[in-house]
Order: C-alpha cells, then structure tokens, then sequence
C-alpha cells in the first residue's frame, strides 16, 4: 500500500502550556467555535513510568467515581455538548480502548507551522528553492535527482528543542488512567514521546527523523550524522560506508550514496509497524480524531476501521469525513459521529473539565515541561564545546582571507623573506577585527 501523504511538523511551545491551560479553564463558554482559518491541515524525554503507574491507580479509581447519577439519567442535557457525552463515556467505563488518529492540528499551537496554511505554511515558503511544484521536495523521485531543497527544509521541520502541547499531554493522562489503546500520528515531531507516552503506544504512521539509511546500499545511518550534517548545516548528508575493493590491488571506496530519514516521501510504503497494529481498531470503544482534514491516505481509511457501535469524536476547526453535517445525521440521537469545532487545545481542555481530572492534568504538565527544560539544558552544555570550536575555526580562516587579501594588493617578497612581518600583519588584523 502506498502513502500520499503531507508530512506534519514543529516549533516550540513555550512554559506559557500551564498559564494558557489554567486561563481556558476559567473561560465561560469555552466550547465556543472560534474564527474559522483558510487552511488545509491546520485544522484545528519519556517519564518515568513507575512513578505515572502510581499515580494513575489513584487518578483511574478518583474518575471512575466521579459519575453521579443525574449524569446517567438525564442525557437530554448533554445534547449540544458532545464533549461532556464523552467524558460520560470515559467515566463510566464504557470507553477503554480509546484510540487517537492525529494530525498537524495538534501541533500548531507549539509554534510549527503546517504545510499548506497560506502565508504560515511550509509550502508558501518554498519559493526560493525554486521547487516546479512545492510538494516535490517530498518526492522520492525529485530528492534523489534534487537532495539539497530536502535538507534545507529540514532545519525547519526536525524535532528540535520544543515543548509538547496540552493535547499531547492528555494523551498520557488517558495512559495513567489505562483507557488509552494506542495513539496513530501522521506528524514526525515526536511531540507525543516528549510528552511522556511509551513508545509502544505510539504508530508514527510517516515515520520520523530517528532513524535513516543509505539509498543505494542501504546501510542504517547514525542518527548524529543527519543532525550534524544535514539538520544543522542544510548540507547534503551522503553515505561513508567503505564498499570491498572491485578488484586485486584496488582501493576500498566509500559508497557516497544519497543518506534519507526515515521518514514517508510520497509514494513509499508505509512502516510496517502501522500495518501491525491494523488489529488495534477492532476493539476499539471511542475513536477520537484531532487536527486532521482525514484527505491523507491510506491514514483517513482507518477511521472506518473501528466497530459500527463505536462512538466517534473530532476535534477540529472544520468538520471533515463522515463527520461533515452534509451527511443529514440526527445530532441529537447521534453518538456514532460527535464533533466539537475549535482549536485542539481548547477542546482538550474542556474535555478535560468534563473528566474533573484539571489538577492531575496540570501537574502532568508542569512536571513534563520541567524535565524537558532540564534536558535541554543538558544537551546545550554538550554541544557548547562544539560550537566553540567550530567558532575557533571560522576566525581562523577569516583572518587568513584578510591576511591573504592585503597580502596581495601590497606585494610580497621572495620566499626567504622573515616570517616576521606576516606575523605582524595577522597581529593587526585581529586588533582590527576585535578578535
């Protein structure tokens, strides 16, 4: 089966996550639909796991019983609110294989923009590269004749040092109270990771930048050779593995084949562990749907893949798919197909009202973010001394253009000449320069 897919991406929320969430909280009317953008898909490391198992046996037995029985009995009061519908599903017990499908959506608020929102999105942005179409700097085809538009794209789309958002963290709050089945992502941010999910839970259905190989032999790749080379750099990231000598006599070669993340360039297959976990859907009692225009396949297919008594939810800026009203479905007898129209954020936030779970919800994000600012600032005392250096080496070399260039315009003596004044010259180029 092959992917056709617009691969998601990221920049960071900043520790404003708490502060935003805690202001949403108190809004009145926050299920109200916000302005509408013209857009396409913006539509809308690890904790530790004992500690989250602890405190999910208190949290899961606290949201088991917080359903009163005028919430069983009056259902006509839910009608209008589809969010409140499903957190009753939750609370109740009848949803706990629940099952997310993601898009972009839910990353827009961490700061990454999407693909195809005018003026914001990537692909608006792609004219100096001089692309005959924007899409094709995702095209297997176009990347192996083309590679370098690629690699200069990627210092805008790599996971970088960001924050996951308020959706992102509900995701591993419905883990810690063990409802969550399995999380399927078309975003390669790995914002859902950072977040503190498990691995296992998650299906990056486009892959993602962890791992890369040779396209010509290929070799698996060190992940820190896509990030030096050609995340940081916008360089051309090629294979060095050395290939046996064709012959007696003959020197070994490197092979110099064009290097690529793994990541779903159109018309590749998709990762076999999305075909593993196709099974997932078939007991699955609650599909939630984010931030997706669900346009992308063989992804928008699967929402048809759960049971036909399963209830369904879309959070999103648009209705899209089956969820769309032009299918004339009864909204108030309907709990197959539920939609809230908003931002991703702020529908996760009043669902999570809804569940009555707001403190362990804000705990979960200041801890997270807490320990991802203490990651960063690891990773930023070790790369400190490579950039050092790297900095040592780009002096050195701009005083040797200057010392060459005026070297040149005043004439040199014969090469027996003291070494002296050359010495003197560079001396006073570095007082010039202030180095």
């Amino acid at each position: 089966m092959k992917c056709f897919c617009f691969l998601c991406v990221f920049h960071a929320l900043q520790c404003s996550i708490v502060s935003d969430y805690r202001l949403d909280m108190s809004s009145e009317n926050s299920s109200k639909s916000p302005q509408r953008d013209d857009v396409d898909n913006h539509n809308d490391s690890s904790s530790d796991s004992s500690s989250s198992s602890s405190s999910s046996t208190s949290a899961s037995s606290s949201l088991r019983g917080s359903t009163t029985n005028k919430d069983s009995n009056d259902d006509n009061n839910d009608e209008g609110n589809d969010l409140k519908r499903v957190a009753k599903l939750i609370k109740s017990g009848k949803a706990k294989n629940i099952i997310f499908l993601l898009g972009a959506g839910i990353s827009t608020s961490a700061g990454i923009p999407d693909f195809r929102s005018p003026k914001t999105g990537l692909y608006s942005n792609l004219q100096k590269l001089n692309l005959p179409f924007p899409e094709a700097v995702f095209e297997l085809g176009f990347f192996q004749k083309n590679p370098k538009p690629f690699w200069i794209l990627a210092k805008e789309i790599y996971p970088g040092k960001y924050y996951p958002t308020p959706t992102h963290y509900f995701l591993n709050l419905l883990n810690q109270q063990k409802v969550l089945k399995r999380v399927f992502t078309q975003n390669i941010d790995t914002l859902e990771s950072l977040a503190g999910l498990p691995e296992d839970l998650i299906v990056e259905a486009h892959g993602s930048f962890s791992t890369a190989h040779c396209l010509s032999c290929k070799t698996s790749v060190d992940k820190e050779k896509i990030l030096k080379g050609g995340v940081r750099n916008g360089e051309v990231v090629k294979c060095d593995k050395e290939l046996p000598a064709k012959g007696k006599g003959k020197d070994k070669q490197l092979c110099g084949g064009l290097v690529k993340p793994d990541i779903v360039f159109f018309g590749e297959n998709l990762p076999d562990r999305f075909f593993k976990h196709l099974p997932d859907f078939k007991t699955c009692d609650l599909l939630i749907v984010i931030g997706t225009s669900l346009q992308v396949q063989p992804f928008a297919s699967l929402i048809g893949k759960v049971p036909l008594n399963c209830p369904r939810l879309l959070i999103n800026r648009e209705s899209v798919g089956p969820f769309q009203s032009s299918g004339g479905y009864n909204k108030r007898n309907n709990l197959r197909n539920m939609f809230w129209e908003g931002d991703a954020d702020k529908g996760i936030n009043e669902l999570v009202k809804h569940l009555e779970l707001e403190n362990e919800f804000i705990e979960l994000i200041e801890n997270g973010n807490n320990n991802l600012k203490k990651h960063y600032k690891d990773l930023e005392k070790l790369e400190t001394p490579s950039k050092q250096k790297t900095r040592k080496d780009n002096i050195g070399k701009k005083i040797q253009r200057e010392t060459e260039a005026v070297k040149g315009v005043v004439g040199e003596s014969d090469n027996n000449e003291d070494t002296s004044d050359t010495d003197d010259l560079e001396n006073t180029i570095r007082q010039k320069l202030k180095l």
